[in-house]
């Protein structure tokens, strides 16, 4: 009788044994974390449209003196080192002048040229030249660096670092994690020259957050 006792609360002990473990490996606990990332880098090209405009009663006239002002642009540009391989021009469009300003006679031609410098300190000036030299718009210039894929890699990098530390400072001791899923956000590889010249000291940030999840046991 006490040996058949004995089994049953064996047994009993063996039951909620087996019902600890399984709620311990059949219901982790999910923990979400998350972290951030940032690499500073001096900024390498910077790029610009410029778009020139030239009005006359005649439209072969009109046609003539926009491409005079763009090749007047390009002299500029190459003065200070910009070439031919740096600038893509669109189309010439022309336009009857009525249809810009009501009432108006004429045509009016119209170029844009997408302009990209290495030398990003002085593309402040280098937009003012545009404007001296007869652009009618000057884009808000664009900073970009080279190797992005490389530097986003590097700040994902740092970015999970983080979350792992802020895992452990959640889950403590608990010795098995498991990723189970990560959503990730970036600030991407360009930004206007006055986020990444004017406020940043001419340095370009690639910023990089994860919000990552585990299962912990």
């Amino acid at each position: 009788m006490e040996n058949e006792r004995s089994k049953i609360w064996l047994v009993l002990i063996g039951v909620v044994f087996a019902l600890v473990v399984g709620m311990w490996v059949f219901s982790p606990m999910e923990v979400t974390v998350v972290g951030t990332g940032k690499v500073s880098v001096p900024a390498t090209s910077a790029s610009f449209n410029v778009t020139v405009v030239a009005s006359n009663e005649s439209a072969n006239e009109a046609l003539s003196q926009v491409r005079e002002k763009v090749d007047k642009i390009k002299g500029v540009l190459a003065e200070i080192g910009i070439g031919s391989s740096d600038i893509s021009e669109s189309q010439v469009t022309i336009t009857p002048a009525a249809v810009v300003t009501e009432g108006a006679k004429g045509y009016q031609a119209t170029s844009t040229m997408s302009v990209k410098t290495r030398n990003v300190a002085q593309v402040g000036e280098i937009v003012v030249n545009m404007y001296a030299t007869g652009a009618v718009v000057v884009s808000q210039p664009v900073v970009s660096v080279e190797d992005a894929t490389k530097l986003e890699q590097e700040a994902l990098d740092e970015a999970m670092e983080s979350a792992r530390e802020s895992l452990k400072n959640t889950v403590g001791l608990r010795p098995i994690r498991k990723m189970v899923a990560i959503e990730q956000a970036s600030s991407g590889d360009s930004a206007t020259a006055t986020q990444a010249i004017d406020s940043n000291d001419k340095q370009f940030e690639i910023v990089k957050a994860v919000s990552v999840t585990y299962r912990v046991w």
